[in-house]
């Protein structure tokens, strides 16, 4: 384990090696180390006319000028995504809720870097990405990334002031595509095939993040812009027009898997006429049976039935014996439906009903299908809540303001339904997620069909006291009220103290409202989890061996070395806990998070058990290889020994023979998958 996250390039190497393995070629470095590379003149010639080749000036006299949409500093944001991250995510049981059992997630830190770190555990696995980012106003705050080692930027300057990313800077809307680029680039990565983006925005960079969203995910993948309209009375700051309404930009992952968005069913019994005038002429063949008449038994001639623009031609005779249509018989028209179509409703037992001459056919849904969502969202339509509403949620949890312009709760519940309606278990992520509103959204979405669906919410804890200074008089008066309540809570002035104790608020309302209810709610089969487990960015639990060798005197070369080998010769820090290196070694491998972690000890000796016996941890000193052994028979049953993951720092061997005779202990039993740090 070197302390780093995944190493993106490699993966794309490999990828690129299984489409094009000419392309991929081995290079030695001056140490004979072996590395894969690509060969970029090889690929040109393979992908032929679909590559644009280095000699631009050659492609452009050959097909013109190619369509990008390019700004300054971006090739450096699209490094910056592949970058490898030297962080972990250090665990916070202290300030967790229901640490043992839940299965959401808070994490604290800048989201570049956490996205970084989440690659390994969760590439594929979240459903839906819900993210609120700031929205360039020029009083907003804006990520400051710092391309050479974001990570020491981020420590270093979390206490410090947030600086705006104002217009007079000069760089305004590249400063925010800098920032916005890297971290849609990893978040798609974590998404499912069927997964789905949803981006709120306004007027100020709405145009732009379309441009790289449609990079980012490609312009197929689009779904739409959603119009939600914010506010019961607009705002006049614009000269020409008052405002009412922000965006929601949707993009799927993979449009070929997406599900229909929806939040409603159809109710039973409702008519949808077969006519739609202006669509091609077919005709459409009935079976017996099949249509129920609405008047009297009789036989009715072929004859054409059209009016107005209503085009119905009937082709056959049809007898009608009790109420149904004793024969087979063709419609000619312009039908909204196929005759594929037809034939699967009448399969379905779903009814036909002709209830006049001239026949108009209607067909009568059960009821409970999807209705696919609508792309407006307003009080009438859907019931939408505004920022009125928002504010008022906030008031309700605690007695006043503490957020600025947090979003209503049913605006991110209904993106929610609007994706997991056939997903109780799915995993939701929001990366800019301020006050918290996705975690209460989820908790009630959850308890209204008693669904599973767990969050990852990631936000940088940004400090209060120094947000003040750039606020205007209405944010600068919320701010106060903010901190005073952090103050009664004696917590430190941060956004992050503040919306952890939003969710905290939110888990208990929601539980004393429906346990005073005789709704069954919480009966036991299903328990609501309104817990979520804390962890904060911070460096790696493993030291780092930065001498320079070039840079050594040789008078003092030897005294340098033995100080730095000294130095790590005890590779984990001492200031960190077990459960710090454990939950690095996690991420590392792969696991979730929340992946369940039991504590065992053998004879006095602690180790951790991870997923029921899937992976065995121990960092304990001293171990012989007697308790090793008995270590490893922690392992589950269901588990093969080829799978099995165990995990021991090097300085735990109590020595070297020791070492050894583990090694041979792990081949004896099949063990190929162990980690020594």
């Amino acid at each position: 384990m070197d302390g780093k996250s995944k190493d993106l390039i490699t993966d794309n190497i490999e990828k690129i090696k299984v489409l094009f393995p000419e392309a991929v070629a081995e290079v030695a470095d001056k140490d004979s180390n072996i590395s894969y590379k690509i060969d970029m003149e090889k690929l040109s010639i393979l992908l032929g006319e679909a590559a644009i080749p280095t000699e631009d000036a050659e492609y452009y006299q050959k097909y013109g000028e190619k369509f990008a949409f390019e700004w300054s500093g971006k090739r450096r944001a699209i490094a910056e995504a592949q970058k490898r991250s030297t962080g972990t995510l250090r665990p916070c049981p202290e300030e967790s809720v229901d640490w043992e059992n839940t299965e959401n997630l808070y994490i604290e830190g800048d989201n570049l870097e956490v996205l970084k770190l989440l690659q390994d555990s969760y590439m594929g696995a979240i459903k839906m990405i819900y993210i609120d980012p700031p929205y360039n106003t020029g009083k907003d705050f804006v990520y400051k990334d710092n391309y050479k080692d974001n990570l020491s930027n981020y420590l270093e300057q979390t206490n410090t002031t947030n600086a705006v990313n104002s217009e007079a800077s000069g760089r305004y809307h590249t400063n925010w595509l800098n920032m916005m680029y890297p971290r849609l680039k990893l978040a798609r990565n974590l998404l499912t095939d069927d997964g789905v983006i949803f981006i709120s925005i306004d007027d100020n960079e709405v145009a732009n993040l379309r441009k790289i969203c449609d990079e980012v995910f490609g312009e197929d993948n689009f779904v739409t812009e959603f119009v939600w309209e914010k506010k019961k009375k607009p705002s006049f700051l614009h000269r020409n027009v008052g405002k009412l309404g922000e965006y929601v930009l949707c993009y799927t992952k993979k449009s070929l898997f997406s599900i229909p968005f929806s939040i409603e069913t159809t109710t039973e019994g409702k008519k949808y006429p077969l006519n739609n005038a202006g669509n091609s002429l077919a005709v459409l063949k009935f079976p017996p049976k099949s249509v129920r008449f609405n008047f009297q038994d009789q036989q009715i001639a072929a004859q054409d039935m059209s009016e107005g623009n209503i085009i119905t031609r009937l082709l056959d005779e049809v007898v009608i014996i009790d109420n149904m249509n004793e024969n087979e018989f063709r419609l000619e028209g312009e039908w909204r439906y196929s005759q594929e179509l037809l034939n699967t409703i009448i399969e379905n037992k779903e009814e036909i009903i002709i209830s006049k001459i001239p026949f108009r056919p209607n067909h009568v849904k059960k009821g409970g299908e999807i209705k696919k969502m609508k792309n407006f969202f307003s009080p009438n339509h859907y019931s939408m809540e505004t920022n009125e509403d928002a504010s008022s949620q906030i008031i309700e949890l605690f007695g006043k303001e503490v957020f600025s312009y947090p979003k209503p709760i049913k605006l991110i519940q209904t993106l929610i339904q609007a994706i997991t309606y056939c997903d109780s278990k799915a995993i939701v992520l929001d990366f800019f997620s301020g006050s918290g509103t996705t975690a209460q959204s989820l908790f009630e979405y959850n308890m209204k069909n008693k669904g599973e669906r767990k969050f990852i919410l990631v936000q940088l804890p940004e400090n209060l006291d120094e947000n003040i200074g750039n606020a205007d008089p209405d944010t600068k008066k919320m701010l106060q009220s903010a901190i005073s309540t952090l103050e009664e809570l004696n917590k430190p002035h941060y956004l992050t103290e503040l919306a952890k104790e939003r969710i905290r608020r939110a888990g208990k309302k929601i539980l004393k409202e429906h346990n005073s209810k005789d709704t069954g709610l919480f009966a036991e089969d299903y328990k609501l989890d309104i817990g979520f487990k804390v962890f904060k960015l911070d460096r790696s639990n493993v030291k780092n061996w930065d001498i320079e060798l070039d840079n050594l005197k040789e008078s003092d070369a030897a005294t340098q070395l033995k100080a730095e080998f000294n130095k790590i010769l005890n590779i984990l820090k001492p200031e960190r806990t077990e459960l710090d290196i454990l939950y690095e070694v996690m991420l590392k491998l792969g696991l979730s998070l929340t992946t369940k972690v039991e504590e065992k000890e053998i004879e006095g000796k602690k180790a951790f058990v991870v997923g029921s016996g899937v992976m065995v941890a121990t960092f304990a000193k001293k171990i012989s290889y007697k308790q090793i052994g008995q270590m490893l028979d922690l392992k589950a049953d269901f588990v093969n020994p080829g799978e099995f993951k165990f995990v021991i720092a090097d300085e735990s061997f109590a020595d070297s023979k020791d070492k050894t005779n583990a090694l041979q202990l792990f081949k004896q039993r099949g063990i190929t998958n162990y980690e020594i740090i």
